[in-house]
């Protein structure tokens, strides 16, 4: 969880489905949003075997708070972004536990302009979940079934929009294209876009069968894609929620190459990354005239700040992309990358060399100067440590970058291990 936050984390709310994520918590989550925000709710879900009763209990109780539903289905979360405001709708919500394994699930809360619930909004939303708020009932839940379609028609007019300010077609004719989609909600959207665009597509994990979202597969296991990628031009895999992205042509290629190729479209001089960013990017980026700046990890983290900046191209290794919009969107991110694939191929970038692991925190985070102490000695390994708190899982991450990167990991695990 974040820094005084009890229930939402870099991302939402997220946890084992029976344990940490719940129908109860669900149910009180809906409530406290229908408390806070009131209105109407867009509400969508992955392909998650435990999503239609975890919808089941939201919608009950944004329904027992007072506010209607608007039920999409299965959708990927920036058809949430985007449809939540199309919709007429005051807030939308995504369940989904992103790339996490399919036992997880979780709450995504996105605001009418497309943007994730602010932190002030989420404390008020936690009060409310520990503070049950009266039931004033009366809000009514209806089904809608067109989001996959409405979705791929922006994706679509975005690539359209991108080919013709760089005098590219947009017509991916004779370009063979694998789809990894995970097993998640991405699925139809990222066959009607490729489809639509002409390309020639195979699919890797397109069963949409919930007990399988992100096992061996999509962005987070991108070794499947890897192996049937020699029959294809080239390759994408999306993780459960299609928010986040992982490229292969005649590589994989790191996620800081995807968004150094994005900065070919007219999207201005800044370039938002993160702490994880490589360095290399930055160089690259400054002999261009370019700028890059960092923030938190989380792509809501680079949205803000490309909100306050005016910045219109963001991104992380992990593989989220924000290009032209407000949100991480991995099937819109992919036909950016295939537009620049078909006319003259994605550039390399040589990225400094990282390592990195995860630590379990067996007993809570350690105290403040036991990071300080650990970064500071892999710093003389090292050019630039990252050691952070996971808002996701029970983790502690690290990063190493230049000279000793694998020394220097390999340190700070001994001493905070």
């Amino acid at each position: 969880m974040r820094r005084g936050m009890k229930y939402f984390g870099t991302d939402g709310i997220r946890g084992v489905y029976g344990e940490g994520m719940t129908e109860d918590l669900a149910y009180r989550a809906g409530r406290a949003l229908a408390a806070v925000v009131g209105g109407r709710a867009f509400v969508a879900r992955d392909t998650r075997s435990s999503g239609p009763a975890i919808e089941g209990a939201l919608a009950a109780g944004i329904a027992a708070g007072g506010a209607d539903v608007c039920a999409a289905g299965v959708l990927p979360t920036p058809a949430v972004s985007l449809l939540t405001a199309e919709r007429g709708c005051s807030f939308g919500v995504e369940i989904s536990a992103s790339h996490n394994p399919p036992e997880y699930n979780g709450l995504k809360v996105f605001t009418p302009d497309g943007r994730k619930l602010p932190a002030s909004a989420e404390r008020a939303v936690e009060y409310y979940m520990d503070n049950a708020p009266p039931v004033s009932g009366g809000g009514v839940r209806a089904e809608w079934s067109g989001g996959a379609e409405a979705y791929a028609e922006y994706v679509l007019a975005r690539v359209k929009e991108l080919a013709a300010a760089t005098g590219r077609p947009s017509d991916l004719r004779g370009l063979r294209v694998l789809l990894d989609c995970g097993g998640g909600a991405g699925t139809e959207a990222a066959k009607r876009v490729f489809g639509a665009l002409g390309a020639e597509t195979g699919a890797l994990c397109d069963d949409c069968r919930g007990e399988c979202i992100n096992v061996r597969c999509g962005a987070l296991h991108p070794e499947a894609m890897c192996a049937a990628a020699g029959a294809f031009d080239i390759s994408f895999a999306f993780d459960g929620d299609a928010d986040r992205l992982a490229v292969c042509g005649r590589r994989l290629y790191h996620g800081d190459e995807i968004l150094f190729n994005l900065t070919r479209f007219p999207f201005g001089g800044v370039v938002v990354g993160t702490l994880m960013t490589n360095s290399a990017l930055e160089r690259r980026l400054s002999a261009q005239g370019m700028r890059l700046l960092r923030t938190d990890v989380g792509d809501r983290n680079i949205a803000e700040v490309m909100r306050v900046t005016g910045a219109r191209l963001g991104g992380e290794p992990s593989g989220h992309y924000i290009a032209g919009g407000v949100t991480g969107d991995g099937i819109l991110s992919a036909a950016a990358v295939s537009l620049l694939a078909a006319s003259d191929g994605l550039y390399t970038l040589a990225c400094d060399a990282q390592a990195s692991a995860d630590i379990p925190l067996l007993s809570g985070s350690p105290c403040r100067r036991a990071l300080a102490d650990a970064e500071c000695a892999a710093k003389r390994l090292a050019r630039r440590v990252v050691i952070r708190p996971s808002g996701t899982e029970p983790v502690l991450r690290v990063m190493a970058e230049g000279g000793d990167a694998e020394g220097a990991v390999a340190l700070v695990r001994e001493m905070l291990g």
